[in-house]
């Protein structure tokens, strides 16, 4: 692909084999706990922290074709916009694999408050609030349930807790495909008409409150909620604020909502 290079990515999503902590994940390999923490940890040692936790949205494996600049994503995606998050709720529930445990997900919401692209008129998008389907994590294995009873290590609160309502948020959203698994629960019911929307692995952005107050010390605000933000290239890098960023879109054509 033309100005795309492939990234690896960084997530870990855990099933744990030991007698006390025991993790379950529908769709990805055994792993030892303490190892898969210990690599996911490693992998983002160069990344500033503030108190945005994103730790909670990196669960899954995703390689991807990186785009090299914001504008580049924001080109290719039929939505951008800018806004805070209005909270977390329930996603859909479905079934991953015959007597298995159930993939849970959870649904980010993002209130819009300055429209970049595709959002004026946008039937799917109701409110002004855009509703985003991301991963829940792994499951709690428990011998003494079957395993599709084991719920998810993080429930909705730990996210809330993680990235509260009010966190300045950048998405590149597009209208989720029907799933391919079955569908056991639907999740917390959505507003007439609104749609769920997925994003691209560089599709999502927050402004850490904390990294904030560092401005002085010339260290961007920005973090992307499942990789480094600067793993695609130093364009991404270059916005220190959520304001930068936009001013940055629209200076290469982003707007007008």
């Amino acid at each position: 692909m033309t100005g795309d290079r492939r990234v690896r990515g960084i997530g870990i999503a855990i099933l744990a084999v030991g007698t006390s902590m025991l993790v379950a994940c529908s769709a990805q390999p055994a792993v030892d706990l303490h190892s898969a923490n210990a690599a996911s940890g490693a992998s983002r040692q160069t990344e500033t922290r503030g108190s945005v936790d994103v730790s909670v949205l990196r669960v899954g494996f995703a390689d991807f074709y990186a785009e090299k600049s914001p504008e580049a994503l924001a080109r290719k995606r039929p939505i951008v916009a800018a806004g805070i998050v209005d909270g977390w709720q329930q996603g859909p529930i479905l079934e991953s694999y015959p007597n298995g445990p159930l993939d849970y997900r959870i649904v980010l919401r993002v209130k819009i408050t300055e429209p970049l692209k595709g959002v004026q008129g946008r039937k799917s998008i109701a409110n002004n609030i855009v509703y985003i389907e991301l991963d829940q994590g792994a499951v709690m294995r428990d011998d003494n349930l079957a395993p599709k009873d084991w719920k998810p290590i993080h429930p909705v609160s730990d996210f809330e807790r993680a990235i509260p309502t009010g966190t300045p948020v950048l998405v590149f959203p597009r209208e989720r495909p029907p799933h391919e698994e079955k569908v056991q629960n639907l999740g917390d019911a959505l507003p007439a008409n609104a749609e769920l929307m997925t994003v691209h692995p560089q599709g999502l952005l927050f402004e850490d409150p904390a990294l904030m107050k560092r401005r002085d010390e010339d260290i961007s605000a920005l973090v992307g909620a499942f990789e480094d933000i600067r793993q695609g290239g130093e364009a991404w890098g270059e916005a220190k604020s959520m304001r930068d960023m936009m001013d940055r879109l629209k200076r290469n054509g982003i707007s007008g909502g």
